[in-house]
């Protein structure tokens, strides 16, 4: 075949003919890896096909590209892309594509259809994630996504990468690869050296439920494994809240996400025996190779699957060059006088970066409801009147501080790492008994006031919140302008007094709880103490997702919208809603649906998309229950959940004594009083971001037009 190399015919050499990708997975299928079988539509099938549809000439004008604007760009991008679809493929290459996956697929299989740059996944220029990928793909649909590939060569994005990194435009070619799909488990990626602190004799791998579309999407928290190299043990693991898992859809291509079973969320991907084994396949690669990798796997049954190896093209540090006082990425103490950590749970609820925007706002916000945990706990002068920092983009704590109020027992969740010996306190057990017999006693001032407090603020909190909203904000001179934002920040310092506290006490009341249950009930597993604190009534959480249930229901039993929402992007989909009654109706719907819920967003980031701003997430959600294989009510299961929790609460009742109930019962209504606060706190606390989100675009745009120096009295608002 002249067009077609299988991995069996394909090495590292084969980059100019096969691209990067195809190179690789050729290589490991040469030395013996276990790769799912797959061949290559080479870089020549692709000249052969810009030259048959005309697309010389468009290229040429990419030839001096620094004379070109901006939106000359975009409008040629368009251009090639659409002139690439619209075009058959050369009869002679359709019928190698079509024998090709017929003999090495299977007829009747499913294929991963993939992007492979002639000059991508090179150590001297990364050109990973800039072409496109396509899962789960029949034969009818084959020649389409090739085609897409082929297209995603052209973005605008791709275009300026290469303008960025001086590649000629007209000498990058692309091959696909097409690769029988692994019906994953588990899968995931993993790096053959530590790229945090570029440790060479560390393995980091990270896995999900399910397909790898999860950690690359970034809709799920991966489990985290850190190896030695040379002796293979576990030297520290996170396991992570697994709440979904990407799943091949029962029609079509692509990915949906699937609920994890509740017994599955919290539970390790990987066991002991799969780490050790998947850790030798990762050395096996590197040795290999010989320079660190970045490799994507799969498993499924009992065998593990290669799925991309490329070389880390970021590790700038060698493990010398490393600060060792640094250590891991946990705890950093660069400056002398205070310590810094990521770890009891800080890491798992922050695990993106923050922009600068988002942290000049969020800052204040901690260091607020630091200092207010802080006065109601302790008359003493703070260590540090700075409670969170971010380095490198991420949250940390301020350790020196926690260590000076919070006795060994409470500090075990930042213990679980080798260096900890370094940054644990140095105190005499007269000093820690103090400690002790002050954290109960402040523990249980601030579980009896918390949580009366923040239900006798947030009266007030939604009354001002409310004012803002009715605020005609077109009409405000800057002065007034920069007064709104501040009186915003300000109802954020004040919610965060209370609800940062609040989730302190919430991890300290469910450790007790789950404490108890292991000893007295022996839930190791913990499946008793998750089933006591669900199913809670009033849940703001459960409410919004009751609401989103009716959104999708309204397109569920519309063949029209759900056909128009199908075939649609997102802004043809809205644009188009007002051609028809239903479209109308469900417009007015998701419109309340906004209103009423569009100041939610991830991470309490203002540089992040709100509900209002961006309707595609909600829209992106209501696709994503449409075509999941199982569609549930979720107000049906929250009385599933909740019927579990009553029945648990009288089962746990009936095996316990007189003294063990009463106890049990007071931590029982303390430890469910302050979950539901925290379940709830998100919906609040993204209100005055939210407003202050709808007035920064306008007013940044307002000081650019005007010129005027009012950047300093905003940043020190």
């Amino acid at each position: 075949m002249m067009f077609i190399k299988e991995f069996g015919q394909i090495d590292i050499n084969s980059i100019q003919e096969v691209g990067g990708k195809g190179a690789n997975l050729g290589e490991m299928t040469q030395a013996g890896l276990p790769v799912p079988p797959g061949y290559c539509i080479t870089a020549e099938a692709y000249r052969q096909f810009v030259s048959r549809a005309g697309l010389d000439e468009l290229l040429a004008q990419l030839a001096e590209p620094s004379t070109m604007k901006n939106e000359d760009i975009a409008l040629l991008s368009q251009e090639i892309s659409q002139r690439i679809l619209e075009t058959p493929l050369p009869e002679e290459v359709a019928q190698e594509v079509v024998q090709a996956f017929t003999q090495v697929i299977g007829h009747g299989s499913l294929a991963a259809v993939r992007s492979s740059a002639t000059a991508e996944d090179l150590p001297e220029a990364s050109f990973a994630g800039q072409q496109e990928s396509y899962l789960n793909i029949p034969l009818s649909e084959l020649s389409n996504h090739i085609k897409l590939c082929w297209a995603s060569l052209w973005t605008e994005r791709a275009i300026h990468y290469r303008i960025n990194n001086s590649f000629d435009q007209r000498q990058v070619f692309l091959a696909v690869v097409v690769q029988q799909m692994v019906d994953s488990e588990v899968s995931g990626v993993a790096f053959s050296v530590n790229p945090l602190n570029a440790k060479e004799n560390e393995i980091v791998i990270e896995s999900v439920w399910g397909l790898g579309e999860g950690i690359v999407s970034g809709k799920v928290t991966p489990d985290h494994y850190v190896i030695n190299k040379q002796n293979d043990p576990i030297i520290r693991y996170i396991i992570a809240d697994k709440e979904k898992m990407a799943v091949h859809p029962l029609n079509g291509p692509g990915t949906t996400f699937a609920e994890v079973a509740e017994d599955q969320r919290q539970r390790s991907s990987l066991s002991k025996k799969d780490i050790l084994e998947l850790t030798e396949l990762i050395k096996r690669i590197e040795e290999h190779y010989q320079f660190p990798q970045d490799i994507e796997w799969a498993k499924t049954g009992n065998r593990y699957y290669i799925l991309q190896a490329r070389p880390i093209t970021t590790l700038h540090k060698s493990t010398e060059q490393v600060d060792e006082h640094i250590g891991e990425s946990e705890f950093f103490n660069f400056d002398p006088e205070l310590e810094w950590t990521n770890l009891g749970g800080v890491k798992e609820r922050y695990n993106k970066p923050s922009s600068v925007l988002g942290w000049s706002i969020l800052e204040p916000c901690d260091t607020e409801g630091g200092l207010y945990a802080y006065r109601s706990i302790s008359k003493k002068e703070l260590p540090s009147p700075i409670f969170a920092a971010n380095i490198y983009g991420y949250l940390y704590l301020n350790f020196t501080n926690l260590k000076s109020l919070q006795p060994l027992k409470m500090l075990e969740p930042y213990s679980s790492v080798p260096d900890w010996q370094q940054f644990a306190p140095k105190r005499t057990w007269f000093k820690e008994l103090t400690l002790t017999i002050g954290s109960i006693k402040a523990g249980n001032k601030l579980i009896n006031s918390l949580a009366k407090a923040f239900y006798a603020m947030l009266p007030d909190y939604l009354d001002n919140i409310d004012k803002h909203k009715k605020t005609d904000v077109k009409s405000l001179t800057m002065p007034e302008l920069l007064d709104y934002i501040k009186n915003n920040l300000e109802l954020a310092k004040q919610f965060f007094q209370l609800q940062l506290p609040s989730l302190s006490v919430t991890e300290a009341l469910y450790n007790m709880l789950t404490g108890f249950m292991k000893k007295w009930l022996g839930d190791e597993d913990l499946s008793l103490s998750s089933k006591l604190v669900s199913g809670l009534p009033d849940n703001l959480t459960v409410r919004t997702n009751n609401k989103l249930w009716e959104l999708t229901e309204t397109v569920a039993s519309s063949p029209y919208l759900r056909e128009l929402l199908a075939q649609s992007t997102i802004p043809e989909f809205l644009s188009r809603l007002d051609d028809s009654i239903v479209g109308k109706a469900f417009k007015a719907k998701l419109t309340d649906f906004l209103g009423d819920y569009g100041h939610l967003n991830v991470n309490m980031d203002i540089a992040e998309d709100f509900w209002w701003e961006n309707p595609g997430i909600i829209l992106a959600m209501v696709k994503g229950s449409l075509t999941a294989d199982k569609r549930i009510n979720p107000e049906e299961r929250e009385q599933q959940k909740q019927k579990e929790r009553e029945e648990t609460e009288v089962l746990v009742r009936s095996k316990l004594n007189f003294v063990q109930r009463a106890i049990f019962d007071k931590l029982l209504k303390s430890t469910q009083s302050y979950m539901l606060l925290r379940d709830n706190r998100h919906f609040y606390v993204t209100m005055p971001f939210s407003l202050i989100k709808k007035l920064w675009s306008p007013l940044r745009k307002d000081l650019q037009r005007k010129d005027i120096c009012l950047i300093h009295r905003i940043s020190t608002i």
